[in-house]
């Protein structure tokens, strides 16, 4: 079975046009887990989560693997704008994406489901920009 979320982020990480927009955190920025890890500092540049948020293997074919991504960008306080552009740039690198062969699978498809929202975390006063996609993936 393939991890939809890791092959998000190996597609994110080849993408100059989202990859100019992020900081200098560890690990590129993207990062495939609920929570951000220890280190993420959002004054050292915005970062991109990806989680798996539900799916299934598709009945016939049991190596597709229908999945619900959400993909949520953090920025620092008051960086609306900056979290804006690095949630455009995804979702013109991913939405609509067909056939994108990676080292670990094969994203046959991507769609935004769920647009974009906004919200500014109450702890942190961090901001993050929030959506879901329907990626449909193979392993190779």
């Amino acid at each position: 079975m393939v991890d939809v979320a890791i092959l998000i982020r190996e597609h994110l990480l080849n993408q100059a046009a989202v990859i100019g927009l992020l900081g200098t955190n560890l690990n590129g920025s993207i990062y495939c887990a609920s929570d951000l890890p220890e280190h993420f500092d959002p004054k050292l540049g915005p970062a991109i989560q990806i989680v798996r948020s539900g799916g299934t293997s598709h009945d016939e074919i049991t190596v597709l693997v229908n999945a619900r991504v959400q993909v949520r960008v953090w920025a620092d306080i008051e960086k609306y704008q900056l979290a804006s552009d690095v949630y455009g740039a995804i979702n013109d690198t991913l939405h609509g994406v067909t056939m994108v062969t990676l080292p670990d699978g094969v994203i046959l498809s991507a769609l935004e489901s769920t647009g974009p929202q906004e919200m500014t975390d109450p702890d942190t006063g961090w901001v993050s920009v929030n959506s879901f996609y329907a990626v449909m993936a193979r392993p190779n």
